[in-house]
């Protein structure tokens, strides 16, 4: 039986992990796809295994502990949280993301929230069990995904921060062309902490002042 956690696998890692660490942690962001993210699903590869699922199946449950880290191959992830019974959009994952609940994952508690896929996906999965022990035999690992974890969460905050909803707008149309291709407005709404409404008045705003 193939065992990914052999110590051939570690030393590749590692390896990978030590050139990833002589680079500038500027160009591990220079793209909307995440550059490091990609660089660690290419030296997780032996460790991953391949899971696909249908439209709007459900990869994570609040209440659930998140087990897996799901860096996406193909398709789209929604991560959300329901309150008196209302869906509220906290992220979404594309293709060169990381798709988890990183505190439920990391301490093993459960989560609040929701995954989702918004269409049919393919991921290649770390289960909680290999992460264990590429961390005990790589500690620069968990640094690194720290590293990655730490941008994801930076960037949705400076999102919401932006108080004017036109602004706010403006840099997702900027930063995040993907997600208007591919998500419904109502979710788009959500995710940028306003209503459909008022997102539909930014949206013919913004239409009258392309056709002045």
């Amino acid at each position: 039986m193939h065992n990914p956690c052999n110590t051939k696998n570690f030393t590749t890692l590692k390896q990978q992990i030590n050139i990833m660490q002589n680079e500038e942690q500027k160009n591990y962001f220079s793209s909307p796809q995440m550059t490091l993210c990609k660089k660690i699903q290419e030296a997780l590869k032996p460790f991953l295994y391949i899971r696909k699922v249908e439209k709007k199946e459900t990869l994570l449950i609040a209440g659930d502990t998140c087990k897996n880290i799901y860096f996406v191959r193909k398709g789209a992830v929604k991560q959300y949280y329901i309150t008196e019974d209302k869906e509220f959009i906290q992220n979404f994952f594309f293709e060169g993301n990381m798709a988890c609940m990183f505190d439920s994952f990391l301490t093993q508690a459960p989560t609040n929230s929701y995954l989702e896929a918004l269409e049919g996906s393919e991921f290649w999965v770390l289960s909680y069990h290999n992460f264990q022990k590429i961390c005990e035999a790589s500690p620069e690992f968990n640094q690194q995904l720290a590293l990655c974890m730490s941008k994801m969460n930076n960037h949705r905050v400076n999102l919401l921060l932006l108080s004017d909803a036109m602004l706010r707008y403006q840099k997702f149309l900027n930063e995040e062309p993907m997600i208007q291709q591919r998500v419904p407005q109502y979710m788009i709404a959500s995710y940028l902490g306003m209503t459909p409404e008022t997102l539909s008045r930014i949206r013919k705003k913004l239409t009258k002042r392309k056709a002045a």
